[in-house]
């Protein structure tokens, strides 16, 4: 199939407030696997380039494990600790060195990502003089486990030191105040970002792929860009292939994504007979020569919060079908198929629906000219205000914080430190605030 052209039409710039120079932003992160594992390591690299962009400076400590992140491939100075159990005399040591470190950096601003950073890391800002400390939630569980009596009261704790929280979708939104309790007026909805012309995936990026793949060429390929774990649901994946070959046996399918359920989906594969229509292609630096090999993308997950893949397969002018879960609504509107999770037939159905050229080339246009509204640049005008708003608070906001033993109060490395920032209204529309907000009831 002849992907749609990427649109032409110059995307309107929004005037940029300005940079937050000079100001210190720590992310505090959990454990991560590798930059191929999924969408929240490649989120945590584009945060830090944003921050950069914006005139900040930021870095990054990891919690636990993740060598693999370096301060050159973060694009800024990463620390590592290898804290397990908070409980043990050893893992207090560990917490009170992170805390002694992170007071010593004289940060203006924390961002805890991920489950255990979001238990603990507010309380430790706080410790360590931090003025401002904005959550992150991307995704719809941040834990993925009932937590015990302690963890609830810790992060009920934690989410009252919270001064905003930024989250993905308006579905997180709505989880977020449903279940941790955060009022609505604390939350700020920043989508993912993509670099619509980086992303850019002609037919012909993808014929070694297809050439690899033995495929003649009207043969259809459906792609799922997944990590292979229990939440991505390939097993419905594989469940819809093979229901539908039985009246197609031309079509073939591609996982692009590696995890801890590989043996698992490699067993379904041999259980259904899927072996010669199905690969799995493994964790890729580069995904764009597989969405140009791809006729139709797959997302069936029981869980997202806002997904990266869909963002990409929808650059690549691919049409998708995807479970209706977290924010994939707010995603395609209109340009995809939505399907209920964990419904094999009705992936199949959907499927054959979309097989038809006409149907793959007005959903592929569609795709593309709805995710313009999340190209990277105007993520960044957002994220810009954003700063420049923490900024704000976090040069009035001495006296609320702290005193001498607290980060100096911020302020801009120009030739105007001191004055205020531009004033105007927030990414919703509020007008900008020059302290921080009273910390989550």
């Amino acid at each position: 199939m002849d992907h749609p052209a990427v649109l032409e039409q110059p995307i309107p710039q929004p005037e940029l407030p300005s940079p937050a120079a000079g100001l210190r932003v720590l992310f505090l992160v959990d454990g991560m696997e590798a930059i191929t594992a999924g969408g929240t390591e490649r989120q945590l690299l584009q945060l830090v380039a944003l921050a950069r962009r914006c005139g900040a400076a930021p870095q990054i400590c990891i919690l636990r494990e993740t060598r693999w992140l370096t301060a050159e491939l973060a694009g800024c100075p990463v620390r590592h600790y290898d804290i397990e159990h908070v409980k043990s005399l050893r893992g207090v040591q560990q917490i009170a060195d992170l805390v002694r470190w992170m007071r010593s950096q004289r940060f203006h601003l924390l961002l805890p990502i991920l489950a255990d950073a979001s238990l603990i890391g507010p309380i430790l800002g706080k410790l360590a003089g931090i003025p401002v400390v904005v959550g992150v939630r991307r995704n719809l569980d941040l834990f993925n486990r009932p937590l015990s009596v302690p963890e609830k009261l810790l992060l009920r704790l934690s989410n009252r030191l919270l001064n905003e929280v930024q989250v993905n979708s308006q579905a997180v939104a709505a989880h977020v105040q449903r279940f941790e309790r955060i009022p609505a007026r604390k939350l700020v909805t920043v989508y993912n970002g993509i670099d619509l012309d980086a992303m850019r995936a002609p037919r012909s990026l993808g014929e070694p792929i297809r050439h690899q793949l033995n495929l003649a060429e009207n043969q259809l390929l459906i792609g799922n860009l997944s990590g292979l774990r229990a939440v991505k649901r390939l097993d419905v994946f594989l469940e819809a292939a093979a229901i539908i070959l039985r009246n197609r046996p031309s079509l073939r399918f591609v996982v692009v994504g590696e995890g801890d359920q590989r043996p698992v989906v490699e067993q379904q594969i041999h259980a259904l007979g899927l072996a010669d229509a199905v690969t799995l292609a493994g964790a890729q630096l580069d995904v764009r020569p597989w969405l140009a090999a791809m006729d139709i993308a797959v997302l069936c997950s029981d869980a997202e919060g806002f997904s990266n893949s869909i963002l990409e397969c929808m650059a690549a002018g691919l049409p998708i079908v995807a479970t209706d879960v977290g924010g994939n609504r707010e995603a395609l509107a209109d340009a995809g198929i939505l399907i209920p999770p964990g419904d094999p037939h009705a992936l199949a159905e959907a499927l054959w629906r979309t097989a038809s050229p006409r149907e793959r080339l007005q959903r592929g246009a569609a795709a593309l000219r709805a995710v313009q509204r999340f190209d990277l640049r105007r993520a960044e005008a957002q994220i810009s205000a954003l700063y420049a708003k923490y900024a704000a608070w976090a040069r009035g906001s001495s006296s609320q914080f702290g005193s001498g033993s607290n980060p100096a109060p911020y302020a801009p490395i120009d030739s105007t430190a001191g004055s205020p920032l531009p004033g105007g209204n927030d990414p919703d529309g509020h007008a900008r605030r020059s302290s921080p907000p009273e910390q989550c009831a």
